[in-house]
């Protein structure tokens, strides 16, 4: 009998074909290192913007910084891009740099484990094949693992229920009655849509979220022209970028901009709202950016159309029927629409053992870290990309994705210069990052409120406590003094 089909041996494997993965995947194929794969579960390439096809869905940071510095983009149709146009955009990437002969589509990753004696991942496909790498590479993000609300009955729901990240088109929702659980940004783009399709809507509210208006407007062939003009689209994503960053100061409690955000995320309510009691309905209970910030121009106007519903009483339950509140009502629904997010605390599904087969999942019981949300000690020749603390609530994550893309390289480098086989992060040098963080963080308004950002122990697994350029330039010159070669 024959036995299991010999591993395929490759220098650096890469899970997941989103953003990250396939600006690692781009860095590898441009340094001439042509002996790698990519790794992705999903049937086609785009990561979140794949997953997430919800009416509405859409980037909420300007389009101009989210193309990769690499590789601008003149095509984008709006300063805010709908997600068909970002995951046009990944594709239309991983076809310029050659990236398809890497792919492999379709395919789960159902165990990784590092061989002590090898010096080597040993990575199981779903499929029965197998991969055996020098450097593992996740680049699964926090934005991964659709998370379903705890709460009683949501199995038996008698109706259609959707998670906003596995969106099901066929199910029909003109003339129905649909549930939507979360007021978040998915929630802001998805219910305007869903009442615009026809559908008659009740959005259970937990908490109010801070609403400011949506800067949008869209790019005629003149923008598209001067974004065809490398000088033009580098100058408008610098703007963008420093732009964010100013918006940021937003988020220091007690400060003049602060005040200012406050402001006109009141001014925009009161436009938008006309009823005094819905109105305090929708007045946030924490200090503007502890959650991240739904921007919207039609969230607050829908919510007070005749045919919506707020109910901001608990659910219970929900029934066969709909769902039951803490008041004894019980609201009668055909679909029920779950716009809940993602499990950032364990969005790597995958188990994951590093040396002396230590699982991930242990080491991170208190929660995820990582010394820069990249390297995590014990687990060598790992590195992840978006890992634990590189959120952010003001810019674009792919500010984030470059550093640590150019640290791999950089580190891939070093193995070779030294001859070493891999290089492991040393335990005290992330229990010292990671205190200084904890430090950082426990003062800032990201713990004032419970929010995505925070793991089940209160710590923040989720945000950058400071500005982007100081997690570039700190990443950026990290040497190797507190690293361990083997």
């Amino acid at each position: 009998m024959p036995g299991p089909p010999l591993a395929q041996r490759v220098d650096v494997a890469i899970l997941g074909a989103g953003m990250s993965g396939l600006a690692m995947a781009v860095a590898l194929r441009r340094a001439g290192r042509r002996d790698f794969v990519v790794v992705e579960q999903s049937a086609g390439l785009g990561g979140t913007w794949w997953d997430n096809r919800y009416p509405g869905a859409a980037v909420d940071v300007p389009a101009p910084l989210y193309s990769f510095s690499f590789a601008p983009n003149p095509r984008w149709s709006r300063r805010f891009a709908p997600a068909p146009e970002i995951l046009a955009y990944q594709q239309r990437l991983a076809e310029a740099e050659g990236l398809q002969p890497h792919l492999r589509l379709g395919r789960r990753v159902v165990e990784a484990r590092f061989d002590d004696a090898a010096g080597r991942w040993r990575i199981a496909l779903d499929d029965g094949s197998s991969l055996d790498a020098r450097a593992f590479v996740c680049s699964t993000g926090p934005l991964s693992v659709p998370r379903w609300p705890a709460i009683e009955g949501l199995e038996r729901f008698a109706g259609a229920r959707l998670h906003s990240a596995r969106w099901d088109a066929t199910v029909p929702l003109a003339g129905r009655r649909v549930g939507v659980v979360g007021t978040g940004s998915t929630a802001a783009q998805l219910v305007p849509e869903l009442v615009r399709g026809g559908a008659r809507v009740t959005v259970f509210q937990r908490t109010a979220n801070w609403v400011l208006p949506r800067f949008d407007r869209r790019y005629g062939a003149l923008d598209r022209l001067l974004f065809a003009l490398p000088g033009w689209n580098r100058g408008v994503r610098l703007f963008w970028a420093a732009t964010s960053e100013a918006f940021r100061r937003g988020f220091e409690p007690g400060s003049a901009a602060q005040r200012r955000l406050v402001a006109l995320a009141e001014q925009h309510l009161r436009r938008q709202v006309k009823d005094p009691a819905l109105r305090e309905r929708l007045r946030p209970p924490y200090p503007i950016g502890c959650k991240r910030i739904v921007f919207s121009n039609d969230w607050l106007r829908t919510l007070a159309r005749s045919d919506v519903a707020l109910v901001t009483e608990g659910i219970a339950r929900v029934t066969p029927g709909g769902v039951a509140t803490v008041d004894g009502r019980e609201h009668a629904l055909d679909v029920l629409v779950c716009a809940t997010g993602f499990d950032v605390e364990h969005a790597l599904a995958v188990p994951v053992h590093g040396r002396g087969g230590q699982a991930l999942q242990g080491a991170w019981h208190e929660g995820p870290r990582a010394h820069f949300g990249t390297s995590v000690a014990g687990f060598p020749n790992l590195f992840l990309m978006l890992g634990p603390n590189t959120a952010t609530g003001h810019t674009s994550t792919l500010l984030f994705i470059e550093p640590q893309v150019a640290f791999v390289m950089r580190a891939l480098a070093e193995l070779e210069r030294r001859g070493a086989r891999w290089l492991d992060v040393r335990p005290e040098t992330l229990d010292r990052f990671d205190a200084e963080l904890q430090a950082r963080l426990a003062g800032s308004v990201w713990m004032q409120c419970r929010s995505w950002y925070r793991a089940a122990s209160g710590r923040n697994v989720a945000i950058w406590p400071g500005y982007t350029p100081e997690f570039r330039r700190r990443l950026g010159a990290l040497g190797f003094e507190g690293f361990e070669f083997g």
